[in-house]
């Protein structure tokens, strides 16, 4: 599974495919936009994991 970083890294090769292919760029945008969701998934879920794992370690209120 790719980190935020990698997908970042994905989205710019995108870019820069678009213009290279000035005829596909609407392909090639389209998926650099994919892959920038992707990253702001990935990143989302990192910051989530630390407080998930906190409330994991915390025993239940009885």
């Amino acid at each position: 599974m790719e980190n935020a970083q990698q997908c970042r890294a994905i989205a710019l090769l995108c870019r820069q495919q678009a213009s290279i292919h000035p005829e596909q760029n609407w392909k090639w945008l389209a998926q650099a936009e994919r892959w920038e969701h992707l990253a702001e998934a990935r990143g989302a879920l990192k910051q989530d994991a630390p407080a998930k794992e906190t409330r994991e370690q915390q025993p239940a209120a009885a």
